[in-house]
């Protein structure tokens, strides 16, 4: 019993660690601007000669 503890408490004692220097790490993220970049709602409404594929739906095949 006494391994299972000393186990449980070197885990808690990672994950505690762990979430401390995940919690306390400096972020780098970037925040894009408004103004700049790709609307994709323009590009779906201005889209046009799109190339279009053949789909054979093969789902419904009954066999007797």
């Amino acid at each position: 019993m006494r391994k299972t503890t000393l186990a449980a408490v070197a885990a808690a004692a990672l994950i505690a660690t762990g979430f401390g220097v995940w919690a306390t790490s400096p972020t780098s993220a970037l925040v894009p601007s408004t103004g700049q970049g790709i609307d994709p709602h323009q590009m779906m409404m201005n889209a046009s000669a799109m190339p279009t594929t053949e789909f054979a739906d093969y789902s419904f095949v009954f066999v007797h």
